[in-house]
């Protein structure tokens, strides 16, 4: 599972990354790990507004729901959910259909299997600009925004620091990320959409603790024994 994110970019160089404008500048803050197991908001471009850069909360809720976020992520968690598990639900997929969307972040987390341990990867753009990852969206019946990462098995260059899953985050730059929110796009494999180059590099265990967040916990950590440290 795909359950924390990253966004430490300036307001400014995303707004310029995306072509769009916060809706609500005001609310926009950094962090270099955000938890969906608590209830977080994260900016999303939707495809109803692909001008403006909006908020929603992460973890996917019905169209037009009506009970507590809480409520509905104990009975199925859906911070983030497979191409083909979202096609194959009725509620999913009408919303893959109709309401895409992009989720801004500075980089995303994976986890490697080694030795009988798991070490934590930082994943993200080689220049620490912000990037899309891919998402679906929905309204909430009091108007708020709900939100689920979309994750795919197709091919990229990060598949050997993440070994214990076979989908990854469809990661996507300004520029091509348009194509995903593309009402013209109906059809959903890599043919379709041009991804991300990305980097990284292990950090430390303590990201493992949710109650512990420091200024250098995106940097790099070394271990012994470790074939992979990192990645491009």
């Amino acid at each position: 599972m795909f359950y924390k994110l990253s966004n430490t970019s300036p307001l400014l160089l995303i707004e310029a990354a995306f072509d769009a404008k916060f809706k609500y500048p005001l609310l926009f803050k950094n962090a270099p790990i955000i938890n969906g197991l608590s209830e977080q908001t994260l900016p999303v471009i939707t495809m109803n507004n692909p001008n403006k850069i909006d908020y929603a909360i992460w973890g996917a809720l019905p169209q037009d729901y009506k009970d507590g976020w809480e409520n509905f992520q104990n009975l199925t968690n859906t911070l983030n959910m497979s191409i083909d598990k979202i096609q194959t639900s009725d509620w999913t997929n009408q919303l893959l259909n109709h309401q895409r969307c992009l989720i801004i972040v500075s980089g995303f987390f994976t986890s490697y299997l080694h030795n009988g341990e798991v070490y934590p990867f930082y994943v993200y753009e080689r220049n620490h600009r912000p990037f899309a990852l891919a998402g679906i969206y929905s309204t909430l019946n009091d108007g708020f925004l709900s939100v689920s990462l979309t994750t795919s098995t197709m091919t990229n260059g990060l598949k050997n620091i993440h070994n214990i899953g076979p989908d990854f985050p469809i990661a996507m730059d300004g520029n091509n990320a348009r194509d995903w929110i593309d009402p013209d796009l109906t059809t959903f494999d890599e043919s379709n959409l041009v991804t991300l180059n990305l980097k990284a590099h292990t950090i430390s265990k303590e990201f493992y603790k949710n109650d512990i967040i420091y200024d250098s916990i995106l940097e790099p950590a070394h271990y012994n024994g470790m074939p992979i440290l990192s990645v491009k």
